[in-house]
Parts: structure tokens; C-alpha cells; sequence
């Protein structure tokens, strides 16, 4: 029971406020997105010890959250006369827009990178060429080229990240921001 205890204490400060976050943008009642809340953490508390990899945490979590939410909406329609149950795909169009808003400002952080770097960057992520590719544009070796992209991921990632914080979902994809105050001011 102390394992269970200490696992859902971690859980509660590390996932709290992104997991209500993640709720009151699918629900628009705070007192309804509260209760979902609770009501997520109840199951976690009763199926913790059903998780096998402790890698597959922030899944598992945002799946019982997605579940919960639809649970909060199936109840809700409950007695309507409503065809479809609550849509989560109709719901992940709005965790694109926030993946679509950080391409939009992301070419100036691209943009701030040491030249070097930027071109590598560019190539790689942008222009979609294959490290070879890079090497023979750039008149470099392979190894070389190879850590330029490298480095300027490295650098973007960090620029990135002293500006805002980000949560993303299994593939990569943003699906909510927040800015460091005061330090970004492009995003």
C-alpha cells in the first residue's frame, strides 16, 4: 500500500495540472472539469497496480482521462435523443490547432540559430534532405553534417523549451502550451 501511495503522490504533482488543463479544454463547466478530475484520479488510485510499464504513465493517464470524459458526456446525454455519443476526434482537431499555432512562430526560433546550424536544420527538417544529402550540399563529411543537424535540434529544443513549456502527446504531436513569462515573447 506505501508503493501505491508514494506512486499516486508522484502522479498528483507531476500530472494534476496538466490533466486539468486537458479537461476544461473538452469540458466548459470548471466545477464539471473538477469532478472529472477526481473521478480520473479515483480510477488511477484503484488501477494503479494494473499499469505493467511505468514508461506508458502519460498514456495510460490521458487515456483514463479521455474515457472519464466521454464517461461525463455519455451520462450527460443520457435521456436525449442524440445518435452519436461525444466525439473525441471532433475534440483532437482542437489539440492540432496548438500544434498548428507553434508552426506558426516556430521559423523564428529556426530563424535564431548560428547559421551553421540553421542551414542544417533547415535542410533536415524543413526540406526533408537525408544526412548525405546535407553533407554533399554543405561540403561536409558525414559525421560532420551529421552533428550539425544534431546540434541545431539540440539548440532549437532549448530555445524551445526556455520559452515555453509544451505537452505532447504519444506521437510528438503539441497538444497544449504554456509561455514562460516573461522570457517568450514570439509564441
Amino acid at each position: 500500500m506505501a508503493f501505491v501511495t508514494t506512486e499516486i503522490n508522484y502522479i498528483w504533482k507531476e500530472y494534476h495540472d496538466q490533466l486539468l488543463d486537458f479537461i476544461r479544454k473538452r469540458v466548459k463547466d470548471d466545477a464539471d472539469a473538477d469532478d472529472i478530475l477526481q473521478e480520473v484520479f479515483i480510477k488511477i488510485l484503484s488501477k494503479v497496480d494494473t499499469l505493467k510499464d511505468s514508461d506508458k504513465l502519460k498514456n495510460w493517464l490521458y487515456q483514463i482521462t479521455r474515457n472519464t470524459i466521454n464517461d461525463h458526456y455519455r451520462l450527460q446525454q443520457k435521456g436525449k435523443n442524440i445518435e452519436e455519443p461525444f466525439d473525441l476526434q471532433e475534440e483532437d482537431a482542437d489539440e492540432n490547432t496548438s500544434m498548428k499555432a507553434a508552426e506558426s512562430w516556430i521559423g523564428l526560433y529556426i530563424d535564431g540559430l548560428p547559421d551553421n546550424y540553421r542551414e542544417a536544420v533547415i535542410m533536415s527538417e524543413l526540406k526533408g534532405y537525408s544526412i548525405a544529402d546535407i553533407a554533399k550540399n554543405l561540403d561536409l563529411s558525414y559525421t560532420n553534417a551529421r552533428a550539425r543537424v544534431h546540434r541545431g535540434r539540440q539548440a532549437l529544443k532549448k530555445n524551445l523549451t526556455d520559452c515555453c513549456t509544451f505537452h505532447v502527446d504519444v506521437y510528438g504531436n503539441i497538444i497544449d502550451y504554456h509561455a514562460n513569462q516573461p522570457v517568450c515573447k514570439k509564441c
